[in-house]
This record gives structure tokens, C-alpha cells and sequence, in this order.
């Protein structure tokens, strides 16, 4: 059984080197490291020039395995005949690529976000289809109100084509099975504990306490709990990790002498990062549609530091097993942030936990529940 992977971030030499960072590219090491498929491809719509550039230089090895493909006629006449002419020839390049029998009905085709999703539509592969949104795709502040009519039309589309829709965030099924569809699956994200183990804690330049966040600085964050902790607190140093997404924020609360936003980090240095932090916090504000099942509170706890966060949405004590300190308002977490660096607050153990929400848990469960059934 092979399995045929739409949406990863980078090629595999590029995610060997630069780390996995995000819920599709861990999905992507962990079916390739279960070992319930005979191969797993990575799937790359690529431009025409970078794809002959591609062919000529394949670092393709025994266990990690590219699979690119482009249009080779304009996209104004990819109808009829030339779309038809456009499919043969990448066919015939896919074979070049060593990929013989690779259209299969058993194959499983996994495409992640819509992009992914419409790049396996063109390729037209049999096989069993799957389609991972992630997280709320469609109520997402962020999603342009011009481009939801597109998005809605493509989430439909992926609905009624592929045999499950899978998403880490319920309000996403919600909308789905209020839409007609019942062929959902919840697949949270989870962590690569071992990633964790017997790592040193970062040097910083700023004394303790030092207060983490790790993520991207976007508009799902309440800014007014950060500003309050920061200015009831100037002797602790917040130190800010993370690309800034459609926002400006840092040019605001950057003035303050204690915040120090430090720009994303690579994947390899995240542990080590985390374990420099007296306690880790989150901010997401409470939205019905911001349910996301956070990463970086996996990684949190993996790194053992106390993590304490918003109650953004209604399920996170259950999900988290109670291993998270939650507060519903600046002046709660500010309490309890108080409690942890005083000593009176500890975190628990969360060997148990991680192992049973690991990545390689999660890709176990999706192919005992669905694949192999």
C-alpha cells in the first residue's frame, strides 16, 4: 500500500535539514516512519523551470521520497484536449521519476488543506481519499471574506470526494456535519517526546523569571492579557518567539523594556528554547471558531514547564488531562503565574500524557480506525 502525501511545506532534503514544524509535516515523518506502507511520497506541484531542475538533481533515498509534477502549457489552455495532452505527459514524467504502477485504488491519497486537496484533483489518482483541514479553515478571522465563497466551495467538493474529512478542531466537523456531511474524523495534533529528552536549557540574555510564548504573533491572540501581564510584572522578562501574521502588534508592545520578541526559531532549537522558560503561556482568545488544538502546549509539557494558558475554548481541561494550569482573564493567569514562580504551583508528570498524544499514537489510531478497516 503506498501512500500518496499532498501538502507538505518543503521537499524531504529541506525538511531533514530545516526540522518539522507543523501539524502537516509531522503527519507526513510519522506515516513515513509507521511502516504501514510500502512507500510514502511526498507530492510536489512544482513550477515548469523548477521541476526539469528537480529531475536533474533527485536526491531521492530508500526512505524518503520526492514526487514532483508542473503543467506544461499555460494555464489559459489547460481545457479539452491540452488539459488532457497536460495529464498524459505528466504521467509519462512520473514514470521517469521511477514511479511505475503508482495509480492504484489502494493507494492512499492524504491532502492537507485545500491547496493539497486540488493539487491531488489534478493528478487524478485512484485511491482512497482523505482531507485534512487542520484546523477551522472557513470562520478563521483571518480567511478574506472574498475568498470564503472559493474556500466553502472547495471544502464541499473535498467532502463529498474523499472517504473521511479530518481536523484537529471540532467547530470544523461542526460545520460539516451542518452541512449534510457525517464522514468526519478527529485527528488531534500531538508531539514528538523524545525530541525532548536530555536537552539543556537555552542561555538567555534576560534574568529569571522568564515567561515563554512560542507560535505565530497573529490576530488569535488577546494582546490586552499580554500588555496586562507585561505591565503588572516589569521585573519578569517575556521573551516572544514567533513570525508576526498579518499584524504589527510587536511595534507596540516591543517599547516596553520586559517584551522581548525574538523572531521564529528553528524547529531544532524549540526544546531547548521552552526549558529556559519558568512557565510557558498561551493567549489565544476565546472564539467559537479558535478551538485549535494548540502544538505548542504539547510542547510545553514535553519540555516539563508549566504551562498555563486561557480557557480559549470549553474542552481544553479534558483534552489536556488536567496538565494545564487555565485561567478565564488576564487577572487569573496573572495569579497564577505569580503561584508558579513562588514555588507554590508545580507541574505534574506528563511522561503518560505525551506518550499517549505522540505523533506516532496519532498516525496509529487514524490507520487501526480507518485504513485498516
Amino acid at each position: 500500500m503506498r501512500l500518496m502525501y499532498f501538502g507538505a511545506d518543503l521537499p524531504w532534503p529541506e525538511l531533514l535539514t530545516e526540522g518539522f514544524r507543523r501539524r502537516n509535516t509531522w503527519l507526513l515523518k510519522s506515516f513515513n516512519d509507521s511502516g504501514y506502507f510500502d512507500e510514502v511520497i511526498n507530492v510536489r506541484k512544482t513550477t515548469f523551470i523548477n521541476f526539469f531542475k528537480q529531475l536533474l538533481s533527485r536526491q531521492q533515498t530508500k526512505d524518503h521520497k520526492d514526487l514532483y509534477f508542473t503543467h506544461f502549457f499555460p494555464g489559459t489552455l489547460l481545457k479539452g484536449f491540452i488539459s488532457r495532452m497536460d495529464f498524459v505527459i505528466n504521467k509519462l514524467f512520473i514514470k521517469v521519476q521511477g514511479f511505475d504502477h503508482f495509480n492504484d485504488d489502494e493507494n492512499i491519497i492524504f491532502c492537507y488543506w485545500p491547496a493539497g486537496f486540488e493539487q491531488a484533483m489534478e493528478l487524478r489518482l485512484k485511491g482512497r481519499y482523505f482531507f485534512d483541514t487542520d484546523h477551522n479553515i472557513i470562520d478563521d478571522e483571518n480567511l478574506q471574506p472574498a475568498k470564503k465563497e472559493k474556500q466553502t466551495k472547495i471544502l464541499l467538493e473535498a467532502g463529498e470526494h474523499c472517504e473521511f474529512v479530518i481536523s484537529s478542531a471540532r467547530s470544523m466537523l461542526d460545520w460539516y456535519h451542518n452541512h449534510g456531511f457525517d464522514n468526519t474524523y478527529f485527528m488531534r495534533n500531538g508531539i514528538s517526546p523524545e525530541n525532548f529528552r536530555n536537552v539543556k536549557a537555552m542561555e538567555q540574555d534576560f534574568p529569571a523569571p522568564i515567561i515563554g510564548y512560542i507560535g505565530t504573533i497573529s490576530r488569535w491572540i488577546d494582546y490586552e492579557v499580554l500588555k496586562f501581564l507585561l505591565k503588572e510584572n516589569p521585573s519578569w522578562n517575556f521573551m516572544i518567539y514567533g513570525k508576526e501574521y498579518k499584524n504589527k502588534v510587536s511595534e507596540e508592545l516591543g517599547r516596553l523594556p520586559n517584551c522581548h520578541f525574538m523572531g521564529p526559531l528553528n524547529p531544532e532549537n524549540v526544546p531547548s528554547a521552552i526549558k529556559s522558560f519558568t512557565a510557558g503561556i498561551n493567549l489565544y482568545r476565546k472564539e467559537p471558531w479558535l478551538d485549535v488544538d494548540s502544538m505548542k502546549l504539547y510542547e510545553y509539557l514535553a519540555a516539563g514547564t508549566p504551562v498555563v494558558s486561557l480557557k480559549y475554548h470549553d474542552h481544553l481541561e479534558k483534552d489536556f488531562n488536567g496538565q494545564l494550569f487555565l485561567a478565564d482573564n488576564a487577572k487569573e493567569m496573572n495569579g497564577i503565574l505569580h503561584d508558579i514562580i513562588d514555588g507554590k504551583l508545580q507541574q505534574k508528570d506528563t511522561a503518560q500524557f505525551l506518550e499517549k498524544n505522540s505523533w506516532k499514537q496519532r498516525v496509529k489510531e487514524f490507520y487501526e480506525d480507518i485504513i485498516r478497516t
